[in-house]
């Protein structure tokens, strides 16, 4: 049995232009200006089959791929992940009580965790928010339960091919297209993080670099960009190993936040309303604005250049133009 229950109808979003936007690169921004966000849903399932990351009806061999996988993911690999999981399940059935499921196939990283999976909970009506968040065993990551416990979300990590039976199982929609928003729920989400943050104490303005070590999307010539991030007194700060709660002390008293385009600049989910963020875009990629879009809704301004060569290429940032773009986003601080 399952039972379909809407949460938000169709959403029409308008987004301001970056604030630098060169005529030239509207190519880059033009379709992101106005967008539809899709209705959002929760389904309420009776006794559902749940295997690692499958929920199915084994007896009506229905999968609920939709909610469960990536969206860019094939029809041949959702049924060929589903049949691993089935074969690799024991024998024995265990009886969940209730339960919520927020998680797809992509949510392990933190970008999509964030936008994707942590927004899909605030879809949860609150009679329902007493229900743990089930999540199998390979989400077990000190971020996230770390995460969940600051916000108060009761959570159960679910044995890794174990077979489960939910007697009412609240699965959730994407509450939105990912790289999109529904402004609501991201904004409802950063009032929750900064509750413990908002007083009347004056702090430093604070100029944060994400560093991403390690990471392919470095810079060849990072050395360079480091210079002149040192010059005008930037913070350079591997954002993945800092906690919650120093993220959330960092970011909601940074005004300009900085980095390569990726999962590091998510962070600006625990910024104010009226910061700004200055994004190195990936070369002429038109399609990766997840940090334009979600700056839009959380109504921080939005500047940006591109990279000087492609990733492939050493994915070189033009110390020139960006130090001249740097200082623009400084100039009336």
């Amino acid at each position: 049995m399952s039972k379909k229950k809407f949460i938000y109808p169709h959403l029409a979003v308008n987004r301001k232009k970056p604030l630098n936007l060169i005529d030239s690169d509207n190519y880059l921004f033009s379709h992101e200006y106005e967008k539809t966000i899709p209705p959002s849903y929760i389904r309420i399932l009776r006794n559902p089959t749940v295997i690692n990351e499958t929920i199915l009806y084994l007896k009506k061999l229905r999968i609920f791929s939709k909610e469960t996988f990536y969206g860019s993911h094939t029809l041949t690999k959702k049924v060929k992940d589903t049949i691993k999981n089935i074969i690799k399940s024991d024998n024995e059935t265990h009886q969940l009580d209730r339960g919520i499921w927020i998680v797809d196939s992509k949510s392990q990283n933190f970008g999509h965790w964030m936008i994707d999976s942590l927004c899909r909970y605030y879809l949860v009506p609150k009679e329902y928010r007493s229900y743990k968040v089930l999540l199998p065993e390979k989400f077990k990551i000190d971020w996230i339960i770390e995460m969940l416990e600051y916000l108060d979300i009761p959570f159960k990590f679910l044995d890794k091919n174990k077979k489960y039976i939910v007697n009412e199982l609240i699965l959730t929609s994407k509450a939105h297209p990912s790289g999109n928003y529904n402004p609501e729920i991201v904004n409802e989400i950063r009032e929750l993080f900064l509750k413990e943050n908002i007083n009347n104490e004056i702090k430093p303005k604070r100029k944060v670099w994400a560093s991403r070590a390690n990471i392919g999307r470095n810079p060849k010539n990072l050395n360079e960009i480091e210079k002149i991030l040192n010059k005008f007194d930037f913070e350079i700060l591997p954002t993945e190993k800092l906690s919650l709660k120093e993220k959330i002390e960092i970011f909601s008293n940074t005004e300009l936040f900085s980095g390569t385009h990726g999962s590091g600049l998510i962070n600006l989910f625990f910024m104010k309303e009226g910061s700004r963020i200055f994004e190195v875009r990936d070369l002429n990629d038109k399609h990766k604005n997840a940090v334009f879009s979600l700056a839009a809704a959380l109504g921080i301004d939005y500047f940006y250049m591109e990279r000087e060569k492609s990733l492939l290429e050493g994915g070189q940032i033009n110390s020139l133009i960006f130090e001249k773009k740097l200082q623009a986003c400084l100039n009336d601080f």
